[in-house]
């Protein structure tokens, strides 16, 4: 069975918001050392796992029964001041609750708290996308995000 665009973009917003997005939940450290959030309603799990914190890589699937039918890779993490990375990642937090509900991917192209503020450029749709996120203090950029993916097939 192959799953409808709209059933795949409802599934990856509920996982999204209740992993990395959520403010409760945590990963799991894997024996690679990595880490690694899972989300299931059956027939779909959903993993997100990378490597890293101040700079990570990583890879997000979901599974139709036992076959991959989406996937989106990244690379990114903190420019300059560590020192601000949690509260910097938990800002991301918050805009990663406020993706565009047709493209629920990373956040929104815009958002502002604060001293921070967040921006993300994407080319393409859930099916198939690239883009790149930043997010700025006091106007200077101190976090980056590159991302692509989408139907696997």
């Amino acid at each position: 069975k192959k799953m409808k665009n709209k059933e795949t973009i409802d599934f990856i917003q509920r996982a999204k918001k209740a992993t990395f997005a959520s403010k409760t939940a945590k990963p799991v450290k894997t024996k690679d050392n990595g880490l690694e959030y899972t989300y299931e309603e059956r027939p779909l799990p959903y993993k997100d796992k990378y490597f890293g914190y101040f700079t990570d890589a990583g890879q997000e699937v979901v599974w139709y029964n036992e076959t991959p039918i989406w996937s989106m890779s990244y690379r990114g993490g903190m420019l300059s001041h560590e020192d601000l990375s949690s509260r910097c990642f938990s800002f991301l937090k918050q805009c990663l609750q406020r993706f565009p509900e047709d493209f629920p991917v990373r956040g929104p192209k815009n958002y502002e708290e604060g001293d921070f503020r967040y921006e993300n450029e994407w080319e393409g749709d859930i099916n198939s996308f690239s883009g790149k996120e930043k997010i700025f203090w006091k106007g200077e950029q101190i976090y980056f995000r590159n991302y692509l993916g989408g139907i696997i097939k």
